[in-house]
């Protein structure tokens, strides 16, 4: 399938809605730049992301928030890692 969309003038671009249907789209995507084509792919919400893992981090905010950010932005960037 393609289409033709118009680029507004703040660079947005509309994605029809049985498009985003089709594919799962919410409210992000990650945009890819290779040999010349932008590629779109959808993908978690990273604030969704990290709010799942900071649940499943042992460490209590209330007593030691650094060791629950770091460990909660380690998570994170190993999920990312997985899903790139």
């Amino acid at each position: 399938m393609a289409l033709i969309l118009r680029v507004d003038s703040k660079g947005r671009v509309t994605i029809p809605v049985e498009i985003r249907r089709r594919l799962g789209i919410k409210s992000v995507l990650k945009l890819e730049v290779k040999d010349g084509k932008i590629i779109l792919q959808p993908c978690e919400d990273p604030l969704e992301e990290a709010s799942r893992l900071v649940v499943n981090v042992s460490p209590k905010a209330s007593v030691k928030p650094g060791e629950l950010s770091e460990a909660a932005s380690k998570q994170l960037e190993q999920e990312l890692e997985k899903q790139a």
